[in-house]
């Protein structure tokens, strides 16, 4: 016997009630007055030793009465059927349903999503009258919709068919905690939690989490998907991707690594790893991939357009296709509009570059003087190039600019008292101020190979910090601040710092002949040539996030003017979406992601700004299962202690095995009956004790 309402037991406290009563009416003396002692002699002994009797028996009945109202509010259940009593508890059931991507791998019964989906039905087949369930899966943790218990059946049935894998993931502690939140809303007493998974391990990764769910006087029943049987075919998986590239440029090659891989116990030879942009396969190479390794691919392709590419990285078709294709993104902004600033004979070198450029639509410049550059607007360029020092009174202009993203090139100039406030302006510290012979001419001493300015440019055979054509120098102001790129004597000749949300490089000598023989060197064009691209890509490479979470994106103070923002989602539906103005910047709110893909975000113009890759949750690739009793132990370990938790195998006797769980009979009717004969008997034997009582002996 068990009992739904285990609290209202301490109600047997009442039944020692009657009982000190009875013994407190013991010791009241009752005065009785008679006339003579005569009548005392002729009481009968049978008479005294019968109102003894039917005293004893008012006080049984009395605890009696208490006792059996005290068991019907407590409920008991017995587990077995009694006539008239009828023989179903009612319930408050809920299911839960692993729906994630692993659950859409098949096995030797098919699809274990749709297994699992039967199990629910055959879960809820056992309802009847007054039972109330509800339905909850994987992907609902978190979601904003609101999940409440139903009595109707076929409404439950309907949810049930439409339940399918999806790319979200959840732990299994999250599963417990919203079914426990659901059931303090229940309507019946006898509640119980059903799970319904293919107990995948990474389902239990949470075990850290402090908080545990209460399911007391909860039945919690685990029903596993997929125990005794083995998974169909291999699996291969992407399992990340990088850009290597530092700098994307239309018509030149985007370095990509993908990581592959092989959950499966079988070696994979010679599979199809594909890379596609903007859903065309643009290359494709192959990999071996050794049973349970993950191994590393390089693919490169080259962009044709600008704007948003919305990339994949793919392998074949095998036995869990969710995990076959991972997206990445990047944006390919128009043509960067430079603007040139510095009187003609300094800026006669760059121009004579940038013309070269210019033809090949890699770029646009303008050119101007140091004080014609306070009547231009410089967030209208995306990269300004200072030959010459600007009039100070721009230097606050050129500041907020950067900071709110823009991008500087700034040249050594013969000024170096403004020079230094610049530098110190844009973190370089103060220049040295040096001036050599021609015959010690100053040069290079290292070279940062690595940064992204010279990815590419130089023979992989040479170390990562080695001197390159060196120009001689006779004058140059060296810096000691910002991220050295090439050094030289006392400082750094190329150096570069991050202001704000914009990026600054220097450099040490002025493009004239008069400092060095820097812009007689191959590197001159090479550093201008693949700085322009470097300095204005700021949202180049797009965001990633796992499908499930709450997308929010702090944009750009340079992009967030308007705070009006066009969204296209994965499937290209756009959107319009007004950002929060925050004084950091605008937030931009992109909801809950349930789909994997690219979402794109434009300007009202329909440019694109930024772009995020949504994927699944790459340890749903790792396809390992707990068997039912370590399944069956790692749920325990999310209750409060002393909660029990059983399991049920998801065949076709689980209906039965459910419908027998909840076969019994509630006893509180029972109890109320009695209750009631106990007070009429009760009622009835006082009325005689008192007339006798009353009655002269």
């Amino acid at each position: 016997m068990t009992f739904l309402n285990p609290l209202a037991l301490l109600g047997f406290i009442a039944a020692g009630i009657p009982l000190l009563l009875h013994l407190l009416n013991l010791r009241k003396l009752k005065t009785i007055e008679f006339s003579t002692l005569r009548f005392v002699k002729e009481l009968q002994k049978t008479q005294i030793r019968k109102l003894k009797l039917q005293q004893i028996l008012l006080l049984v009945l009395r605890t009696l009465i208490i006792v059996f109202a005290v068991l019907a509010f407590s409920r008991p259940i017995l587990r077995s059927t009694l006539p008239v009593f009828g023989a179903h508890v009612k319930s408050s059931v809920v299911v839960l349903v692993d729906n994630s991507a692993s659950m859409d791998c098949s096995d030797d019964k098919g699809s274990r999503m749709k297994q699992a989906r039967d199990a629910a039905l055959r879960i809820c087949s056992a309802l009847q009258d007054g039972d109330e369930v509800a339905v909850l899966t994987s992907s609902d943790v978190g979601a904003l919709q609101k999940i409440s218990f139903s009595r109707n059946l076929a409404l439950i049935n309907e949810r049930v068919q439409k339940i399918h894998s999806t790319p979200r993931t959840t732990s299994c502690g999250s599963m417990l905690r919203m079914a426990s939140s659901l059931l303090s809303d229940a309507q019946n007493v006898n509640k119980e939690v059903y799970l319904i998974s293919d107990m995948q391990q990474n389902m239990f990764e949470d075990l850290q989490d402090s908080v545990r769910s209460s399911f007391e006087g909860t039945r919690v029943v685990l029903v596993p998907i997929g125990q005794k049987t083995t998974i169909l075919g291999q699996n291969l998986g992407v399992d990340s991707v990088a850009v290597i590239s530092a700098i994307i440029q239309r018509d030149k090659p985007v370095d990509v690594e993908a990581f592959i891989r092989n959950s499966s116990d079988q070696d994979v030879h010679g599979a199809v790893v594909a890379m596609s942009f903007n859903g065309q396969r643009v290359t494709q190479a192959a990999v071996d991939v050794p049973a349970g390794q993950v191994r590393s691919i390089l693919l490169s392709a080259s962009p044709q357009q600008s704007g948003a590419v919305r990339a994949s990285v793919d392998v074949e078709t095998d036995a869990l296709e969710l995990d076959n294709r991972r997206y990445f993104s990047f944006v390919l902004p128009p043509q960067p509009n430079v603007l040139v600033v510095g009187d003609p004979e300094r800026r006669s070198f760059v121009e004579q570059v940038l013309k070269l450029g210019s033809g090949s639509d890699a770029f646009r410049y303008q050119l101007t003087g140091p004080t014609q550059s306070a009547t231009l607007n410089y967030d209208n360029f995306d990269v300004v190039l200072l030959c010459s020092n600007p009039p100070s009174g721009e230097n606050a202009r050129l500041e907020e600019y950067v900071r709110k993203g823009g991008a500087l090139f700034l040249f050594a100039d013969d000024d170096i008292r403004s020079t230094g406030v610049l530098c110190q302006l844009f973190g370089f510290g103060n220049p040295s101020d040096l001036h050599l012979d021609a015959t010690a001419a100053a040069g290079f001493t290292n070279t940062d190979r690595q940064h992204p300015l010279f990815q590419g440019v130089f023979s992989s055979n040479n170390s990562a910090r080695a001197t390159v054509e060196s120009a001689k120098m006779t004058h140059a102001e060296p810096v000691h601040g910002g991220q050295e790129i090439i050094a030289m004597q006392d400082g750094s000749f190329l150096a570069e710092s991050r202001v704000g949300e914009g990026k600054v490089l220097y450099c040490a000598v002025s493009p004239t002949v008069q400092w060095s023989t820097f812009p007689l060197t191959g590197l001159f064009p090479t550093i201008l040539f693949r700085s322009i691209p470097y300095l204005s890509a700021h949202e180049q490479l797009g965001s990633s996030s796992l499908c499930g979470s709450n997308l929010q994106y702090m944009m750009p103070k340079r992009l967030s003017s308007s705070g009006r923002f066009v969204v296209s989602d994965p499937t290209m539906v756009e959107s319009t979406r007004d950002a929060a103005l925050l004084p950091a910047g605008a937030v931009l709110s992109l909801g809950i992601q349930d789909q994997c893909g690219v979402t794109v975000v434009k300007n009202p113009q329909g440019q694109a700004l930024c772009s995020f890759a949504v994927n699944h949750d790459r340890s749903e690739s790792r396809l390992q299962f707990f068997t039912g009793n370590e399944a069956q132990s790692q749920v325990t370990k999310h209750l409060r202690e002393g909660t029990l938790v059983e399991q049920l195998d998801a065949d076709s006797s689980l209906a039965g095995a459910v419908a027998r769980a909840r076969m019994g009979t509630e006893l509180w009717k029972l109890f109320v009956v009695l209750a009631i004969v106990c007070a009429i008997t009760e009622m009835i034997i006082a009325r005689r004790t008192a007339i006798m009582s009353a009655q002269p002996a």
